[in-house]
């Protein structure tokens, strides 16, 4: 028999045991099982391990997936499962196999957080150094390259404000209140970063300025 990705012996596939092993990949799911399998892959992919374009087939056959069996092959070559595991057919899907007790935010979200967090005390410097650190097409290196481009965008309105308040005699108030709503801007994509979500900001969507590439 051929070894599938992650077996630890070759020529073992829970089919390998009978009927009984393919009873077993073939029973149905639970909800709570599926929602464990993509909280690993959205972790995977927040630290890096995973690409946006893999993590997307990947989370489209968790949320697809109705049997033991279809649910292993969305985490196949990628989660190595231990022999007691893949005996009854709990290769990827299982929190002794594949999550941990409980979500953590993990250190790429973090990273991801801190680039946005960063530009506020020092405008694309910090965004820039995460950027230049991280892996690339990791959520860090995603976050860094949004979090530098929102510090343009940033600028760009900034030196506007500026310029209109000069001009129609306005004074600083309107400089003032933009560099709040800017403040609070910050802040926000950085608790997103931290929570792991792939969200863009107002600005974002009304200014997509793109110096540095966001994928």
């Amino acid at each position: 028999m051929p070894m599938p990705s992650g077996s630890p012996i070759p020529g073992f596939t829970p089919e390998s045991f009978g009927a009984a092993g393919r009873d077993l990949l073939d029973a149905p799911i639970t909800e709570e099982q599926r929602q464990r399998s993509e909280r690993y892959l959205q972790d995977a992919y927040a630290e890096g391990r995973l690409s946006h374009e893999e993590f997307g087939r990947r989370i489209d056959k968790v949320l697809r997936a109705r049997t033991r069996r279809e649910l292993n092959a969305a985490l196949e070559g990628f989660v190595k499962a231990g022999l007691a595991s893949q005996v009854v057919g709990q290769f990827g899907a299982y929190p002794s196999v594949v999550v941990p007790r409980e979500v953590r935010r993990s250190a790429g979200r973090w990273a991801g957080a801190a680039a946005h967090w960063s530009g506020a005390f020092t405008w694309i410097v910090g965004p820039a150094a995460v950027y230049a650190l991280s892996k690339p097409h990791s959520y860090p290196h995603r976050e860094a390259a949004k979090a530098f481009n929102t510090q343009i965008e940033i600028a760009i309105v900034s030196a506007l404000v500026v310029g209109f308040s000069a001009l129609l005699g306005l004074g600083w108030i309107p400089f003032a209140v933009w560099s709040a709503l800017a403040l609070v801007l910050i802040v926000v994509s950085g608790l997103n970063a931290s929570d792991g979500k792939d969200s863009r900001n107002v600005l974002q969507r009304v200014l997509p300025i793109r110096v540095l590439d966001e994928k």
